[in-house]
């Protein structure tokens, strides 16, 4: 790895910063990114489910039956009837009316990190990761998988990482190299030390182990939204996106998007949505109808018109 001279503070250590090179020069698709003229104006689905409105855990939409639509999972962290994290998934072919998944798993409530479901190899049903980033033993960042195809009663990796444990950021499982395995992506929002938003990788082939980017981006430090690593360039890209939803310059709900291609230093998107400011549940942005092109999307928990759990999205 190749690294400038810009020394900067992570975690009360050194480090430089770096352009991600690991054979990951992604171009983007120039056409694929014209044709997003005036994206997320046109709304595609606004709709009920048949959850309640609560706030004990995480929303996500995620594919858990194979057919390329995303589903709506909620894993339950805290007042669990199982006394046990459960994760519970509604179809989207039911338009989340039916509920097609409800169990207990091996975690105990916690909450001293970020729950999330991802992609598995084994299973349709996606594989339940917590990283836990407080009150570890190893005083380093863990990552700890229980698998769908065993309903998440068995753990398929508890290990420690490269990483110390820090909460001055979002910590996410995405595969930011292209080999196939999921890396271990840390996005520092806050008390960095180049003072910008920064994005740090360890890799997944490492187990954690080893790091692959250090890199400030062209963000001031903000928390007055969602980060997120996506494939918004090309479906292999890592790009940074930030997805604004308070005190935002056009009064909307915003997408902005600096691409891995330029070590997130070149916005390859900024613009508004046909969503008013809201805080009251959660954005991001995948590809919902299936297009080729990233859909921003909204899982509303409270203060809904319907009084249950409420999905919408709008088109990329």
């Amino acid at each position: 790895m190749t690294f400038s001279t810009r020394l900067f503070s992570y975690m009360g250590c050194l480090s430089y910063l770096a352009s991600p090179i690991l054979g990951l020069a992604l171009h983007p698709d120039l056409q694929s990114l014209s044709a997003r003229a005036a994206p997320y104006q046109t709304r595609i689905l606004a709709t009920g489910t048949t959850y309640a409105e609560e706030n004990n855990g995480v929303w996500q939409l995620i594919d858990a039956t194979g057919d390329g639509i995303p589903d709506l999972a909620y894993i339950k962290t805290s007042n669990t009837g199982t006394n046990s994290v459960e994760v519970h998934i509604a179809s989207s072919s039911s338009n989340f009316k039916t509920r097609i998944f409800a169990a207990g798993t091996t975690f105990a409530p916690e909450t001293d990190g970020t729950w999330l479901l991802v992609p598995s190899k084994s299973s349709t049903l996606p594989d339940l990761v917590f990283i836990k980033t407080s009150n570890t033993p190893s005083g380093k960042v863990e990552v700890h998988i229980a698998s769908g195809a065993s309903s998440y009663k068995t753990r398929t990796l508890e290990t420690a990482t490269v990483f110390s444990n820090e909460n001055n950021g979002i910590w996410k499982l995405y595969d930011y190299d292209g080999d196939g395995v999921l890396d271990l992506v840390y996005i520092k929002t806050s008390n960095t030390g180049s003072n910008t938003v920064e994005v740090h990788v360890a890799s997944g082939a490492s187990t954690y182990s080893r790091f692959i980017l250090h890199t400030g981006t062209t963000f001031a430090p903000e928390n007055n939204g969602f980060w997120s690593l996506a494939p918004y360039s090309s479906t292999r890209a890592a790009d940074l996106v930030y997805i604004k939803d308070a005190q935002t310059g056009t009064g909307k709900v915003e997408v902005h998007v600096a691409s891995a291609s330029s070590g997130y230093r070149t916005r390859i998107f900024e613009g508004g949505s046909t969503f008013a400011e809201e805080a009251n549940g959660v954005w991001s942005v995948i590809d919902y109808n299936r297009d080729g092109v990233l859909d921003l999307t909204y899982i509303k928990y409270q203060n809904t018109g319907t009084g249950t759990v409420e999905v919408h999205v709008a088109a990329g």
